[in-house]
């Protein structure tokens, strides 16, 4: 099964200043697998995290660990803030980074202020495929999928020019013009193959000299999924019962473009996946429980305990 990306639309609105097209994988990859796992750490070997985000810049491990530091340096600069009617709340995304050179493996956890993005979406969330979303060239082409995605069943998506800089990380010197031939332009161009009949008008003020207003994105919206027949719908209410909605809708959604599957076969897929997760688990504990000695065992039960 392809890994999805899911998160709260605010991520959209936040201006990821200096971003490339590598640290713009690593961060997707670990927003997809870090969704509706609470603020619990996620360990990555670094073979796994290359796989998923289609690593190809280096085969040395030092360039793949200096890319991780250059991509959370830049993430620690990102500004997160939520406001109330009494507070301003600034953080981080990720308080935990923890890199292990010798495992060869990265720890990551969401910030507590920060697991509404990526937890129990039930609306006004941003959805898309990660494997398309590597594959796309540009960083500028990576952000447009990202915005565009949040209207993926209005297929409009209208911006501001001021907002439009920013949210593409487009320099202020870059004029409108340039802002077209070497942005917008490209864009489309290379995300044809993800939103049918993609086009950019450009939005003038009513002026002396009808300066650039913004842009107005349209495409034709995806399909939402297919109703399921009438005779297979008690069936699809015990998957969602069992597995619940989120996951259901997420295996549906992926195997219903290809028109090879029943519902039957989703409820095999969804089933296998977490006996393998299971069976992951089991084996942990069985090397744990070989690896270590009892005593070891009841002193780091004391301390999680304790702690």
């Amino acid at each position: 099964m392809n890994e999805i990306v899911k998160y709260d639309n605010y991520m959209n609105g936040l201006k990821f200043s200096g971003f490339t097209t590598i640290d713009f994988n690593f961060l997707m990859a670990l927003c997809s697998r870090m969704r509706d796992i609470g603020t619990n750490e996620i360990t990555f070997s670094f073979l796994e995290l290359r796989n998923i985000t289609n690593y190809k810049k280096s085969n040395s491990i030092k360039q793949f660990i200096k890319d991780l530091e250059h991509m959370n340096e830049k993430l620690m600069k990102v500004t997160c803030k939520l406001r109330t009617e009494t507070k301003i709340i600034m953080f981080v995304l990720f308080p935990t980074f923890e890199i292990d050179t010798e495992k060869q493996e990265l720890t990551v956890a969401v910030n507590e202020k920060f697991r509404f993005i990526l937890n129990e979406l039930v609306k006004n969330f941003t959805r898309f495929d990660l494997n398309e979303f590597v594959k796309l060239d540009s960083k500028y082409s990576k952000t447009l999928y990202r915005l565009l995605k949040q209207f993926k069943t209005t297929g409009v998506f209208e911006v501001k020019l001021n907002d439009f800089r920013k949210k593409v990380d487009c320099p202020a010197s870059y004029s409108t013009k340039y802002i077209m031939d070497k942005i917008i332009k490209p864009s489309l161009k290379e995300l044809q193959n993800y939103f049918n009949d993609l086009q950019c008008t450009v939005k003038y003020e009513h002026k002396r000299g009808r300066p650039v207003e913004g842009y107005i994105f349209t495409f034709k919206p995806e399909q939402p999924l297919k109703p399921a027949p009438k005779e297979l719908s008690g069936e699809i209410d015990k998957l969602i019962n069992e597995f619940g909605r989120e996951l259901v809708e997420d295996y549906i959604e992926h195997t219903s473009a290809y028109n090879c599957c029943t519902y039957a076969k989703i409820k095999q897929w969804i089933t296998e996946d977490m006996d393998k997760k299971t069976k992951s688990k089991k084996q942990f504990k069985k090397f744990m429980e070989r690896e270590t000695s009892k005593e070891k065992l009841d002193e780091l039960e004391r301390i999680l305990i304790k702690h």
